[in-house]
């Protein structure tokens, strides 16, 4: 279970190093760079004001009162699974409302939640403020970035919980079904 997925350390320029040394593969570039590109997609504004994220998805959850525009969340997650040939997850009402009960628990806790009965599996984060870093979190993740891309799951439920009180503030929960 990751709580910060932090990408990893690049390595010191030595000089015996060569810069292929420091390059990663091609793949998770790639991957990279379209996930920025769509997240670009994700901009508002008209006037040409474009090049930001959108609200929803940026959104502080570390203040009291703070609400989740699932919709953005849940957006650039299908974005992403585009990406990957995945079709679109949908909003499930009961998986959300289980998604929230677990955030909550967590936040309460501190102790990361196991995949609830009706689900095929959860993803969990704490401490990130917003969904856009908590999605890169994911998305950075190979475990979490698989699981996400998954073509077989169709329906998820998204939960945040702050509690200024605990060890990382604000918890997270994804719970994905078929």
């Amino acid at each position: 279970m990751r709580l910060h997925d932090e990408p990893p350390q690049q390595p010191r320029m030595t000089p015996t190093m060569t810069l292929s040394t420091r390059v990663r593969p091609l793949g998770p570039v790639l991957a990279a760079t379209l996930v920025a590109a769509l997240l670009g997609a994700c901009s508002f504004g008209g006037g040409g004001g474009g090049g930001s994220i959108a609200p929803g998805l940026v959104a502080r959850m570390d203040t009291p009162g703070a609400t989740l525009d699932k919709t953005a969340s849940l957006g650039i997650v299908n974005q992403y699974r585009a990406t990957a040939g995945a079709g679109p997850l949908r909003l499930d009402p009961g998986l959300d409302a289980t998604a929230q009960a677990l955030a909550n628990e967590y936040a309460r806790t501190g102790t990361a939640p196991k995949t609830p009965s009706g689900a095929r599996t959860i993803r969990v984060s704490a401490g990130y403020a917003n969904f856009a870093e908590t999605f890169s979190g994911w998305r950075n993740s190979p475990d979490d970035a698989r699981v996400l891309a998954d073509p077989t799951l169709g329906r998820a439920g998204l939960g945040v919980a702050y509690d200024p009180n605990s060890g990382y503030g604000v918890y997270w929960v994804l719970v994905l079904a078929d």
